[in-house]
């Protein structure tokens, strides 16, 4: 048995950057501590655009416009984690909350100040890297990122 064999599928996780001002949402496993962007798994019959839009609704209750694909991340992590995030640009009309309030037990949100990403615990690092280095500026087109994290 080869070592792809202990590997599940990958996933295909949607993410969004939705920023105020020069902060953006992050989203937080309370738990353990860590942000990730927000977003979520894409299901069967279901873009990732649509997969975006729904977790927004769902973990937030905001109605968000999903805009370009900026970046697709692939993570390989832990015993056989394998992740493939598609992060998008995404706009709300109206004006936003200092607070976001979430709808699930587990998790929360926050705004993070761009200049404070450098520091934080930001999940997966590539998508951090990305970010830190004005990722979500995205006029250059998408980008590719591929990482391998045995931690």
């Amino acid at each position: 048995m080869s070592a792809q064999s202990d590997h599940k599928a990958p996933e295909i996780i949607a993410r969004g950057v939705l920023a105020r001002g020069s902060a953006i949402l992050v989203c937080r496993n309370l738990a353990k501590g860590y942000t990730y962007l927000p977003g979520g798994h894409v299901e069967l019959g279901e873009t990732a655009a649509e997969a975006l839009a729904r977790e927004f609704e769902e973990e937030t209750g905001l109605a968000v416009e999903v805009g370009d694909c900026e970046a697709v991340a692939e993570v390989l992590f832990g015993q056989g984690g394998h992740e493939i995030n598609v992060v998008f640009h995404v706009e709300h009309s109206s004006e936003l909350s200092e607070t976001i309030e979430s709808k699930e037990d587990d998790i929360g949100f926050e705004w993070l100040e761009h200049a404070a990403i450098v520091d934080a615990d930001l999940r997966p690092r590539s998508i951090k890297a990305w970010l830190v280095g004005g990722g979500d500026s995205a006029a250059q087109g998408i980008e590719f990122i591929s990482d391998r994290q045995d931690d």
